[in-house]
């Protein structure tokens, strides 16, 4: 079986981890952990939830938890092996051990010990977040920065729960998002749609059938055998011991481990391995990219179908404590905001894998924000469609720092950017990069042809003419043609005419339509409108032939940033590669693109593969399949 050689991937370690940064992770889907050993004997446990929001629109972590053992039997370090075909991570010393997994039938980690001689056990919070935080202190990470309003992210309360647990709960006493809506000049929206933010709260509760709450832990005597479950919920509640309730029922609900609730979690590991895998063969290299596929694979599966979509910087497991707040997890380089342009990798990923119900949360997410994002082109732009932003919050709103705040003489300063005119982001990375919106509405049309899932076909369909809507209503037309003035290709050339990604979306996205058969009236006619009116790729001569341009008239000729925004057109939007129209000229471009990539989120090794490149795709999976993070 598949899952039997998923298996001899494994991670193994010996040792102790003296950081979070060095944890091994574990997850659901929707909840994940970070688990660490410290020389002191420590077991250390970082949970994490999808959708665990903070007042001021951060992802939090939901507790640090510490589970101790006296006499401890790892305290000279363990046998660590991460058991990627099962989800479940096995600490070894000796005849002493440690199971631990998420259980992905349950919304809870479970911890089971075993141990040679009896020990003393204790499980505890360690509450971080024992005093409000300002958000001043830290400018990378927070929705509304310091000095702009007097909101705080509250204090979390560790208390008992009436069942016997012991819980850690963050409950949002205020909200940035009224404040948000004001500053981004969306008043008129105030109202209209629940508050996101206030009063919602999430948190974690300790069970033992084994134990006993004593002083804020959970207290175990002389035992071999102990038995532990977290389990985690989220939810809106008028009173932070309402969800201590919830815990209690979620923990009657599902209980403690048994024989089959283990076998039940494995089942669906090793289920999931069967569906879709790939394994590369003959060398070293071969291996070594097997190994980051099937790790990748795992990490992504651990975070991919909770309540809100997967975070691009960092999933659930970002470990990296903020500056200024030692032993605070909280930080996340790149802030809050969903940004599409680096997201939509990863669901690209599932797709193509066929992980279709992967794909919802995402989905679900900008579908849900189509109320606010009409209204947000109304009142900026004055005419229909929808706008949403690059970057944005899964309610639909800008980043503050992005859209900026008014000084005292009303001009909106931020990131080093200005602006004056309502709707104008002071971010000119984002300013007039509307792309997302097409290659959104290209992965629905995808998804429903691939996945043959046409449960929110209207939904989507509405959402696509929506975003086509913008760019009909948004840009006029000279001799027929549409003319994209201004627009950014991509972040790269932030202020051009006719840019290619747009270009390419466009007709991706109308031809795609066109084919399809039972369309709403309205959007018919939208297409028909809007197809002959498309313009042309951007083309560039040059002495070896032609090429892609990135668009058609650079209005600013200094480039922001390194994307070959060109190659859209073969990747997503799919109008060249093999078996295909102008194949000639797309490798051209390739061959001639500007900007090389070792790494990261470039677009080059898909690229390679859609041209028929194959030393290409070889030397990027080599090279990429190797990389490792040297802080870890």
């Amino acid at each position: 079986m598949t899952a039997d050689r998923v298996k001899n991937y494994s991670f193994k370690y010996f040792g102790v981890m003296d950081e979070a940064m060095k944890s091994l992770p574990l997850g659901n889907g929707d909840i994940g952990a970070n688990i660490w050993l410290t020389s002191d004997g420590l077991i250390h446990i970082l949970i994490s939830k999808t959708d665990a929001w903070s007042e001021l629109y951060r992802l939090l972590k939901v507790a640090h938890v510490v589970l101790s053992m006296d006499p401890c039997p790892f305290s000279e370090g363990a046998s660590f092996d991460l058991n990627i075909a099962d989800g479940v991570l096995d600490i070894d010393s000796g005849n002493n051990k440690l199971r631990i997994y998420m259980d992905v039938l349950a919304p809870c980690l479970r911890i089971a010990l075993n141990t040679e001689l009896p020990v003393d056990t204790k499980i505890r919070f360690v509450n971080y977040r024992n005093v409000p935080i300002d958000p001043k202190n830290d400018f990378s990470n927070y929705f509304v920065r310091g000095g702009k309003s007097n909101i705080f992210e509250s204090a979390d309360a560790v208390i008992a729960t009436p069942n016997g647990g012991m819980s850690q709960i963050h409950r949002n006493s205020q909200s940035c998002y009224e404040f948000s809506l004001k500053n981004q000049h969306m008043e008129a929206y105030i109202g209209r749609e629940k508050d996101p933010l206030l009063g919602y709260t999430f948190g974690a509760g300790v069970y033992s059938p084994d134990m006993v709450p004593m002083q804020e832990c959970l207290i175990g005597m002389a035992k071999t055998q102990m038995n532990m479950s977290i389990f985690v919920e989220s939810r809106f509640t008028d009173d932070a011991k309402v969800l201590a309730y919830s815990l209690d029922a979620l923990y009657e609900r599902y209980g403690n481990e048994s024989l089959e609730s283990y076998a039940a979690h494995v089942k669906s590991w090793r289920n999931f391995w069967e569906q879709a895998y790939v394994f590369a063969t003959g060398d070293k290299e071969a291996e070594k990219i097997t190994k980051a596929f099937l790790y990748q694979r795992y990490m992504t599966h651990c975070s991919d179908r909770g309540n809100a979509p997967m975070k691009f910087n960092g999933l659930l497991f970002t470990a990296d404590q903020m500056n200024g707040y030692p032993g605070n997890y909280d930080a996340r380089r790149w802030g809050a905001p969903y940004w599409f342009q680096n997201t939509r990798i990863m669901y690209w990923y599932l797709l193509y894998m066929g992980d279709y119900s992967s794909m919802i949360p995402f989905f679900d997410m900008y579908l849900n924000m189509m109320p606010i994002a009409k209204a947000r082109c109304e009142i900026y732009f004055g005419h229909s469609g929808i706008l949403i932003p690059e970057t944005v919050s899964h309610f639909g709103l800008y980043a503050n720092s992005n859209y900026g705040f008014e000084d005292e003489n009303g001009v909106r300063c931020m990131e080093g950017g200005k602006a004056l005119r309502r709707g104008e982001p002071c971010n000119s990375y984002i300013r007039y990069h509307y792309n997302g919106m097409l290659e959104l509405s290209y992965m629905m049309l995808k998804y429903m042809e691939l996945s043959g899932d046409m449960s929110r076909r209207d939904r989507m369909l509405a959402f696509i003419e929506q975003a086509l809507l913008f760019f009909d209503r948004h840009f006029e037309r000279y001799g027929g043609k549409m003319v994209m003035n201004p627009v950014s290709s991509l972040e790269t050339w932030q202020m051009c005419v006719n840019d290619a990604p747009d270009v390419a979306g466009l007709r991706a996205v109308c031809e795609k339509l066109n084919a399809m058969a039972e369309l709403p009236t309205s959007l018919r006619s939208l297409i028909d409108s809007i197809l002959p009116a498309i313009p042309d790729l951007p083309i560039e001569d040059t002495e070896d032939g032609d090429i892609l341009a990135p668009c058609e008239i650079k209005i600013f000729s200094n480039a922001q940033n390194v994307e070959n925004c060109e190659l859209y057109a073969v990747f997503p939007y799919e109008l060249y590669g093999l078996g295909k129209d102008g194949l000639d000229i797309a490798r051209r471009t390739y061959d001639k693109r500007a900007y090389r990539h070792a790494g990261g989120w470039s677009q080059d090794p898909v690229d390679a593969a859609l041209l028929g490149l194959e030393s290409e795709v070889a030397a990027h999976l080599t090279r990429q399949s190797g990389m490792t993070d040297k802080r870890a």
